[in-house]
């Protein structure tokens, strides 16, 4: 046991599990969700694996609670964004970037691991803040509010799966280098606004 891991520090059980939970966001950005262990996440918090089974019950509930943080900061994130819009119009390339940079970050590995195991998110749809925005630009009689949701929810699966599946599909396509992400980004853009404005 290291000297930091001896020197007791009193911690209220919200600061604890958000220490836990930041240590093992750096784990996961830093090594990839199957480091996730609790000794792991323990060292980087200076605990003992006692305190991290303590708060979370085990590893499970450990990537479980690890999960829900990071869609919290993705409703987050999703809520900025479309505050946004309020005053300079629907940016959709900026909501594409903010969930690419997110998955990007180690939690479509989490997710997906997760999802396996037999979890499944509860919470409000983690994209229904978009939904209404995207309406209001819409100038197309032909684009419902059902395609804009069948959009989105096409959007978020590839986004989600790009991180882990994305090298070998572009290369089924023929483009050969992680580069070409950016060209799939750009077409996203260009095919939400497409459905949203038709060209004429």
């Amino acid at each position: 046991m290291t000297e930091r891991e001896t020197q007791r520090v009193r911690r209220t059980p919200k600061e604890a599990r958000a220490l836990i939970i930041a240590s093992a966001e750096k784990v996961l950005l830093r090594e990839g969700v199957q480091a996730v262990q609790v000794r792991a996440v323990a060292r980087e918090a200076g605990m003992t694996d006692a305190g991290i089974t303590h708060h979370f019950g085990s590893r499970e509930g450990l990537l479980k609670a690890l999960l829900d943080d990071g869609a919290g900061k993705t409703r987050d994130a999703i809520r900025r964004t479309v505050a946004n819009w309020v005053e300079e119009g629907p940016d959709i390339r900026r909501l594409v970037e903010t969930l690419h940079d997110l998955y990007r970050s180690g939690y479509a590995a989490l997710a997906l691991q997760l999802y396996n195991s037999g979890w499944k998110d509860t919470g409000r749809p983690l994209l229904e803040p978009a939904v209404a925005p995207l309406m209001a630009l819409n100038e197309n009689p032909e684009t419902s509010e059902d395609d804009i949701r069948a959009a989105l929810a096409s959007l978020h699966l590839w986004l989600a799966m790009e991180p882990l599946f994305g090298s070998p599909f572009r290369r089924s396509a023929g483009l050969k280098t992680d580069s070409k992400v950016k060209v799939q980004l750009a077409w996203w853009v260009d095919a939400i606004n497409v459905m949203l404005h038709p060209k004429k």
